[in-house]
């Protein structure tokens, strides 16, 4: 019997932190009107207000019901059901709620807070929580440590957390009754304090909490007005002509940040991106905080590419292009006062950070509205259609833009131009003539910024509602995916089909290497591979029912696992289970490389003896597709009049929804037993090469211990003397054989030989014998020596000889010497010889 559930989520949809009471009730049902309407009016901005509800710090959750902030640990939740569920396994018993009583959630105390809140989001290192309602935006403070780390004395179920509050733009927003239609922290902020505030009155503001919250650090005016440019007022959007006359629809509606800044980016994380209720889409660079960071590497690769254009246009023939010059010089002036004032960032363990510093003097020029994009492929809206969220996916190379729209579908945008910095030139009051020609050159059609269509998401399952609110977050891990909440479900769209395909088509193309490069990325964008899209959460099961999702979270914690949390309107949490992607970035050169390791594994040159070949086919194994990391199936959301004890009503609709349920069940079932046999095959056949694999290891080990063995040692230690013996003994026949090779090629001295040595050793004694020559000679030399001692040295005189006998006699004696001393040598090295050859 099963005693536990497996997963803990499916118990964090019962704690008390979403019980309401009446009035929270009623609050629920307000927010559920907001998230739908039927009618066409485009005045108002009804579906422009995006609720976010539900909100995840760490590992603390975050849900405001009316102007209540609880908070719960999910990591002490999960702790707290590990012990319960581990108690009750021990059991054998099911694990009942009670255990629940014991992980209270708490309460912020926020007295300032007394609206209904619509949104909230924690900043990047979960300091501060941005708390929005219609009408007001506050800060909380919230504490460094966990919730569940804040002291108590006994089990109190709601205990109370004092937070300091700010209240930020009140007399933009509170006293003005501008409304606030989104709110989003930037990611370049190096205090993490910047916060960008859009709201209806077509003001996009950023504020600094830790300098001022009541004055924008920055501001920009996106009203109608501005669209008129130095020249005329741009009538032509794309291919869309729009009536001069009427400008409600060119209300601005949403907004969204380019991303952190990294090593390659572009102008993109300068960039703000945001579109109006009609749907076209404009882009503000550069916009950044005043004190942001980013990488070294990436105001490198900046500042070169600018550079790289200035030298480019600035040499071109055409006017135009050296218009554009100047353009690019004030690029290099922007990034070169970025640089004047960087400083190594402190809170990043990155060198490579750098925190910059700008203010409103940082550029002589205000910042130029780009647009309206230039889209290819796509027809006006209309029939009461409106923009309702925007999202830049940053694939880089690929960017793509997301655009959701208030009749349940999603428009996905390639970015096909590059988008760079603009400023709006002093065209009246030029005082120079470049500026007036660039500024004319940026408002022609030609440099607005363009995009191309690249698909259209439909996720509109039933006729109503009409038109509804579209929200649109982006995947903490993965950044070709994106989730969709509205009010009939969530849906999550994987762009990864196509994406991947077409940025690796785009880095090789770039290279240049490939010459095959081109013709495939013509081939991809012909051929346009669609995104999956993936049914979460189905909250309108049935035609007339529906139940609006008001927020959206995703866990990506590794003890929390990764995981999906949303919250209908009536506050009621579905969760699903995310599988993380398996890594499969295998080069072709190591896949093949595999591949004829395999074919060529254990074999020999000799066919006779083969090694040990694998069971294992090629080529390699990969999981079925049926197996990803999206669920098939959506998790469905009954209308509170439809759930619980009541009894079905079975009519049409019910017994439709029942079927196709049914079908699809059965559908996914079957593709499911296919990929189980599929595996199933495969585990058999690794089974069995693992069995061989053992044996194989196995008998190995039995020849090696046998080979390590004392018996093995000795016997080897005994082959070793006995080979050293036989060594020894051939190595004494082999002298023996020797010896005899040379008798045989160096026999004894023959007859004429002897007598010549003969003749020799007579001319030595005759020569050095007892009475040779040498010895006579040493005998002179003595007389002599005596004789000049007895006698006084006295001039020499020779009876009967005069000086010319006396010279030729002493010629005569140098010359015997001579001869002496030639023989000696020759019997010296014969002496030497004669051993050598006896």
């Amino acid at each position: 019997m099963e005693t536990i559930c497996d997963n803990w989520l499916d118990y964090l949809v019962k704690h008390s932190i979403f019980e309401l009471d009446d009035a929270e009730k009623r609050c629920s049902q307000t927010i559920q009107s907001k998230q739908t309407r039927q009618d066409s009016n485009v005045v108002n901005f009804i579906l422009q207000h995006h609720s976010r509800v539900i909100a995840v710090r760490d590992n603390d959750l975050f849900v405001a019901i009316a102007s209540q902030i609880r908070v719960l640990n999910l990591s002490n939740f999960k702790d707290n059901w590990l012990k319960a569920a581990k108690e009750a396994n021990d059991k054998e018993e099911e694990l009942p709620d009670s255990w629940m009583l014991a992980v209270p959630y708490k309460v912020l105390d926020t007295p300032e807070i007394n609206y209904n809140i619509e949104a909230m989001t924690p900043n990047s290192n979960g300091r501060l929580l941005a708390v929005c309602g219609e009408h007001r935006l506050e800060i909380v403070c919230l504490p460094r440590q966990s919730f569940s780390d804040v002291a108590s004395t006994g089990i109190i179920p709601k205990r109370k957390i004092d937070c300091r509050t700010l209240s930020v733009g009140g007399k933009y927003y509170q006293k003005s009754k501008a409304e606030l239609l989104k709110i989003q922290w930037h990611p370049l902020s190096e205090t993490n304090t910047h916060i960008v505030v859009l709201g209806n009155d077509n003001m996009l503001r950023i504020f600094d909490i830790s300098c001022d919250i009541e004055v924008p650090e920055q501001s920009f005016d996106l009203s109608p007005l501005d669209l008129v440019t130095i020249t005329q007022p741009i009538k032509r959007l794309g291919s869309i002509t729009v009536d001069d006359q009427d400008n409600s629809d060119e209300d601005v509606v949403s907004f969204t940040l380019g991303g952190p800044s990294k090593d390659k980016s572009g102008w993109e994380p300068f960039t703000v991106f945001y579109v109006l209720r009609n749907g076209h889409m404009y882009s503000l660079c550069p916009v950044i905080p005043f004190r942001s960071v980013v990488r070294r590497s990436h105001l490198d690769h900046l500042a070169c590419i600018s550079d790289a254009k200035y030298q480019q246009a600035k040499t071109a023939s055409k006017p135009d292009h050296k218009t554009l010059s100047h353009l690019f010089n004030l690029h290099s002036i922007w990034i070169d006062d970025l640089f004047q004032t960087a400083k190594i960032a402190r809170r990043s363990n990155e060198s490579d950070s750098l925190v910059v510093v700008s203010d409103e003097h940082h550029s002589q020029y205000p910042v130029l509205r780009q647009g309206p994009f230039v889209i290819t492929h796509t027809e006006p809206l209309k029939d009461g259609i409106e923009a309702t969220d925007l999202l830049l996916i940053n694939a880089d190379p690929v960017y793509v833009l997301a655009l959701g729209l208030t009749n349940g579908s999603i428009h996905n945008y390639l970015l096909s131009g590059e988008i760079d910095a603009q400023w709006r030139m002093p065209v009246a009051n030029a005082t120079h003539t470049w500026q007036k020609e660039l500024g004319v050159l940026l408002s022609d059609v030609a440099c607005l910024p363009k995009a191309s269509l690249y698909e259209v998401v439909n996720l509109k399952t039933q006729e109503l509602p009409k038109y509804q609110t579209v929200t649109l977050m982006s995947d903490p891990l993965y950044e070709d995916t994106y989730f969709v909440y509205h009010a009939t479900g969530v849906h999550a769209v994987a762009m990864s089909t196509w994406i991947q395909p077409l940025r690796n088509a785009i880095l090789k193309y770039e290279s240049g290497n490939n010459p095959e490069s081109k013709r495939e990325l013509d081939s991809l964008l012909k051929d346009k591979s669609k995104s999956e899209v993936r049914s979460l959460v189905n909250a309108s099961p049935f035609k007339d029912a529906f139940v609006p999702i008001i927020g959206l979270v995703l866990i990506s914690d590794i003890y929390l696992s990764y995981s999906l949390l949303a919250l209908t309107s009536d506050y009621r949490l579905v969760t699903r289970d995310l599988n993380m992607r398996r890594d499969e970035n295998t080069p072709e050169e190591a896949e093949k490389a595999v591949k004829a390791q395999l074919h060529t594994i254990g074999t020999e040159q000799d066919d006779s003896k083969k090694g040990y070949e694998p069971l294992l086919s090629l080529p390699l194994f990969k999981p079925p597709p049926q197996l990803d990391t999206l669920p098939k199936q959506p998790k469905i959301v009954l209308p509170p009049g439809m759930g619980g004890p009541q009894e079905i009503v079975i009519n049409e609709e019910t017994l439709r929804f029942f079927s196709k349920s049914t079908e699809q069940i059965r559908r996914e079932t079957r593709d499911l037993k296919k990929a189980a046999s599929h595996i199933d095959s495969r585990l058999t056949t690794q089974q069995k090469e693992f069995e061989r694999q053992l044996n194989a290891v196995r008998d190995l080990y039995y020849k090696l211990e046998k080979s390590n063995s004392k018996e093995a040692k000795e016997a080897q230690q005994q082959k070793l003397k006995d080979i050293s013996q036989k060594h020894a003994k051939l190595r004494l026949r082999i002298d023996e054989q020797l010896r005899t090779l040379m008798k045989s090629y160096q026999p004894e001295l023959s007859n004429e030989e002897k007598e010549w040595i003969d003749k020799l050793e007579k001319l030595s004694k005759q020569v050095s014998g007892e009475s040779g020559y040498l010895a006579r000679i040493k005998k002179l030399r003595e007389q002599l020596e005596q004789q000049s001692r007895v006698t006084k040295p006295k001039t020499h005189r020779f009876a009967g000889m005069n000086q010319t006998q006396l010279k030729s006699v002493l010629g005569t004696l140098k010359q015997q010497s001579s001869d002496i001393s030639t023989v000696t040598e020759r019997m010296e090295k014969l002496e030497t010889k004669l051993p050598a050859s006896a």
